[in-house]
């Protein structure tokens, strides 16, 4: 091995071990109401190997202090890291790691949150959204905003369990006037879908700066996955405000659950995540 690949395998590995010296987070209780846990979830996450800046172990710590009891992994068009994430996870205290894909497709990007298998993204949203359901999945529209909507047919709206309500980027006014037509569009023609907020996070900003209130009969994956079938959901911007059915945001106020406000992003892990991809760009390079 050549000394500039030494190199970089020295600062790729000083990048993931700088990543693991930050403090851990604080444990976690979410709130409970009327037979429902709470949860605060984020459905739109990516992570490294693929498209995000980080490894889901460090994900699942930035998730923790995010005050998150769970995120969807949901990588372009993949599943592989996300399952392999939610192995590494196993039944150890923390965020649960809710398998995904971001099904990637020119006019519609979509999160399908609770599958096993990769979807085909080439074949249209109709038909990705009834293969999610085939596996158990529900099928989230992403980001409905221009450029992302010339896929939506009213019939796969229609299909729809849930789409993103709040979303970074609807700190552009007219992208949030994009989201908040989908919305109207999409409550018109199916008036139980549920309301979400993602932070898209890949390597800026921060997992769960905007997120879902969950009405979850347990705290488990399939307990998140059955409440966004249901419904039992309220999006949260960043800056705390909620969009939903008025029965559930009722339910998720009296709980008394609050979002906090967007993180400045932590330093040293965004520190370490440069050094380990800087060593791999290395790696691949040399």
């Amino acid at each position: 091995m050549t000394r500039g690949r030494w190199i970089s395998l020295g600062v790729f590995l000083a990048g993931l071990a700088a990543g693991s010296l930050a403090p851990a987070p604080l444990e976690h209780v979410p709130p409970r109401v009327d037979g429902y846990w709470v949860l605060a979830i984020d459905f739109h996450v990516h992570g490294f190997p693929g498209d995000g800046a980080l490894p889901s172990w460090l994900l699942r710590d930035e998730a923790a202090r995010a005050g998150l009891d769970g995120f969807v992994l949901s990588n372009h068009n993949r599943v592989s890291t996300a399952r392999a994430a939610r192995r590494l996870a196993g039944n150890t205290p923390g965020p649960l790691v809710i398998v995904g894909e971001e099904v990637t497709a020119r006019g519609f990007h979509l999160t399908a949150a609770g599958i096993e298998e990769r979807v085909d993204w080439t074949r249209g949203a109709t038909a990705a959204i009834e293969a999610i359901h085939a596996q158990g999945g529900v099928a989230i529209a992403n980001h409905p905003s221009r450029g992302y909507t010339t896929g939506w047919t009213d019939e796969a709206v229609a299909l729809l369990d849930g789409f993103e309500r709040a979303h970074p980027a609807m700190r552009d006014p007219a992208i949030a006037g994009d989201f908040a037509a989908f919305g109207t569009r999409a409550f018109a023609l199916k008036p139980g879908i549920g309301a979400i907020g993602s932070s898209d996070f890949h390597v800026g900003g921060h997992p769960g700066w905007c997120r879902t209130w969950v009405l979850a009969r347990e705290r488990s994956a399939a307990a998140v996955v059955a409440a966004v079938r249901d419904g039992r959901t309220i999006a949260v911007d960043v800056n705390g405000r909620l969009y939903g059915r008025s029965e559930t945001i009722r339910i998720v106020t009296a709980a008394g659950a609050t979002a906090p406000l967007p993180q400045t992003p932590d330093v040293w892990q965004r520190l370490a995540a440069t050094a380990a991809w800087l060593g791999l760009l290395g790696l691949a390079l040399l």
